[in-house]
């Protein structure tokens, strides 16, 4: 097998704090942010060459990085691998994937601590479209959260109010506007997670870190060769065990 996917039960949450109960859900965002990162040194710790993480977008990225930093999380991850974040000038992400690419050649085959790199992309961004990560330069792919587009933004209202206007509900009983907000988000997805497997001998795990991946209407959405081989965990603990068992099948 070229691939393992793990779907787990992991929530992106929104900041807030302005009242008690948001602060609540604050320090509950701070502290899933951080068991992230745990997660993702984790998997910088197992996975050899580079590892691409994906973020619903720049602002939450720009967040998850400030936590990290903070809480020392950042720091551990630096210790075996290179660090990169994708720029949101698109005319510094050549320069970026150009030192992201050396880095996982150059760290590949020395002998010291670090065993590659990790990038932090956004998804919609140029990394995400494009790119291919084959090979080393994608050895896991993280996805982390489901990037809805904006529901306030006017054309999107207009299309789902004109489709559940003009299109019955599914079988589901979900309306056609839910139904399409589903399908904008997980192209999204998709064409994100395709960027590594490049060819018949390559091979990557890739990881869905979001509780919602688990639902059967988002996983009916995944291709097909990643819905059939999808390995299921509500804890980190269990998608953390298929790692190693995979890249051990495949080293040299």
């Amino acid at each position: 097998m070229n691939w393992v996917c793990g779907a787990c039960g992991y929530e992106v949450r929104r900041r807030s704090a302005q009242t008690e109960r948001e602060t609540a859900i604050s320090l509950i965002c701070f502290y899933e942010i951080e068991e992230l990162g745990r997660v993702l040194c984790n998997v910088c710790n197992v996975v050899p060459g580079g590892v691409v993480c994906f973020f619903p977008s720049y602002d939450y990225e720009k967040l998850v990085i400030s936590v990290w930093e903070k809480s020392g999380v950042l720091a551990k991850i630096q210790l075996k691998k290179k660090v990169l974040r994708e720029p949101r000038r698109s005319g510094l992400a050549d320069q970026v994937l150009t030192e992201y690419s050396d880095c996982v050649k150059r760290y590949l085959s020395w002998q010291g601590s670090l065993t590659g790199a990790v990038l932090m992309c956004v998804v919609g961004g140029k990394m995400s479209e494009g790119i291919n990560f084959s090979d080393d330069l994608g050895r896991c792919i993280v996805m982390v959260g489901l990037p809805f587009p904006n529901i306030n933004s006017p054309e999107l209202k207009e299309k789902m109010n004109y489709l559940n206007a003009n299109f019955e509900k599914d079988q589901d009983g979900r309306q056609a506007g839910q139904v399409h907000y589903e399908n904008l988000c997980m192209k999204a997805v998709n064409q994100s997670i395709g960027r590594a497997i490049r060819h018949k001998n390559d091979y990557a795990s890739i990881l869905l870190l979001d509780q919602r991946y688990l639902r059967g209407n988002i996983v009916s959405k995944l291709p097909t060769w990643i819905s059939k081989h999808l390995q299921k965990a509500e804890r980190f603990p269990l998608l953390m065990q298929l790692l190693p068992k995979f890249f051990s099948l495949h080293k040299k």
